[in-house]
């Protein structure tokens, strides 16, 4: 993916507590920086927590998946990007590939998750709002 496809970018420092007993970054804290920069593009588009409470909407996770490439070590700064994923080919979820890159730029993983909206009022996933349309689904650099 080239990087004019990038929606949003955050950099991010492993911690002590990122890493496993083999002394690199464990595999599920990768999942976490790219949860936790998808969380900032959403801040970044409008979609605060605040936005959220008066929606009534909450992001759900369906599926993740994360391809390895590199080792990440304790005080690495690390550059995690966003771009749109694959259509889903439902009204209700959208993907998006998350990047994460060593130091020196080498990939050290790639992220895909898909993602829509639950209903805390109705109890069930609902259609993409139209701002996770906008954003989400065309491409659209909000925040690079």
């Amino acid at each position: 993916m080239s990087d004019e496809n990038v929606l949003f970018r955050k950099q991010i420092e492993v911690r002590w507590s990122d890493c496993d007993a083999n002394q690199h970054m464990r595999h599920s804290a990768y999942a976490d920086f790219c949860a936790h920069t998808r969380v900032g593009y959403m801040i970044k588009i409008g979609m605060t927590q605040e936005w959220l409470k008066q929606q009534g909407l909450g992001p759900v996770l369906f599926k993740e998946e994360t391809e390895y490439f590199r080792e990440l070590f304790m005080g690495e700064v690390v550059e995690v990007t966003i771009e749109i994923g694959e259509p889903t080919g439902s009204a209700k979820s959208v993907q998006l590939v998350n990047s994460i890159y060593r130091q020196n730029g080498d990939l050290a993983a790639r992220h895909k998750a898909v993602f829509g909206w639950f209903s805390v009022a109705e109890r069930k996933v609902v259609e993409l709002p139209d701002i996770v349309k906008q954003y989400m689904l065309e491409q659209k650099t909000a925040g690079v």
